[in-house]
């Protein structure tokens, strides 16, 4: 790939980096890809492995890259917990590696990060709260903010909290189980803001256009139980509301650190500078059931 002002997503194989790919295609902008599966390179596609720090250091991007869109992570909290090192190498070392590579060639890096670089303690978190980590991921995204934002004007830190598209595997799961007349367990204290990939790629776009450093939040606007999603899913595919027995996340055995009491982001940013506003949580839900009954 010869040409200018090329779009890079880092992990392309993540379902935000696919879909920002396909965005981005659509819109007629030249994209590089970056992918661990050998078996999938392209002319566009090429091979990125952010577990090789030699490799990471030494890179020499195939094009010049006007925007690059760090979407490689290692993201389960759980993963992230029991090899904190592997992870941290990933997510935290490799990742500031790259960005700094890049930005020495004039890109411009768009950073993902969590609403778990806070405790969630207290909602709607704004943007220059000090962080306050509860689990190992958010520790290190956070610890990976600190250090890109350090690194100038050509970075821009977009904080989600839950991406959802249409394939949620819990929510298909609890779909086909109610449908087949069986109970669901859904968490009684387990909270989401969710946000609908469609629009995390619109922010993301958005972004690289406007070439917009700082921190970016994206949030729904109002935290949801799960019990109450699966109330909702329930009703609206006229299952029985028998068939949800909700229970407390400790019954599932998860540790108190994966469950905050709350997810949401103060998004003034959102709004002010890029002009966007968070659909409705509940539409967000509408959307993956229709998608799925």
């Amino acid at each position: 790939m010869k040409q200018t002002n090329v779009l890079l997503i880092v992990g392309a194989d993540s379902s935000i980096g696919q879909a920002l790919a396909a965005r981005l295609r659509s819109g007629g902008k030249p994209v590089l890809e970056t992918t661990r599966r050998r078996e999938t390179l392209t002319e566009t596609r090429i091979f990125l492995d952010l577990t090789q720090e030699k490799e990471i250091e030494n890179w020499n991007p195939p094009a010049q890259i006007e925007t690059a869109y760090l979407c490689a992570a290692v993201t389960s909290l759980a993963q992230c917990n029991q090899d904190s090192m592997q992870s941290a190498e990933v997510n935290v070392r490799n990742t500031i590696s790259l960005a700094r590579n890049l930005i020495s060639r004039g890109t411009f890096v768009v950073f993902l990060s969590t609403n778990q670089v806070y405790d969630g303690s207290i909602p709607f978190r704004k943007a220059d709260d000090r962080v306050c980590p509860q689990n190992e991921y958010g520790r290190q995204k956070a610890e990976a903010e600190k250090h890109l934002l350090a690194l100038g004007n050509l970075v821009s830190i977009a904080r989600f909290t839950k991406v959802l598209n249409h394939n949620v595997p819990l929510f298909q799961r609890w779909i086909q189980e109610l449908r087949n007349n069986r109970p669901i367990h859904p968490f009684l204290d387990m909270v989401m803001a969710p946000v609908p990939l469609f629009f995390a790629v619109d922010v993301l776009s958005r972004l690289a256009e406007l070439r917009l450093p700082g921190i970016i939040q994206v949030s729904g606007e109002q935290d949801i139980t799960y019990d109450r999603v699966a109330y909702y899913i329930t009703r609206q595919i006229g299952a029985n509301l028998e068939l949800v027995k909700p229970i407390k996340s400790k019954e599932a055995g998860l540790h108190p650190e994966f469950v905050p009491l709350h997810t949401t982001l103060d998004t003034t940013q959102l709004r002010v500078q890029l002009g966007l506003e968070t659909p409705n949580v509940w539409s967000v839900i509408d959307l993956i059931v229709s998608k799925n009954y």
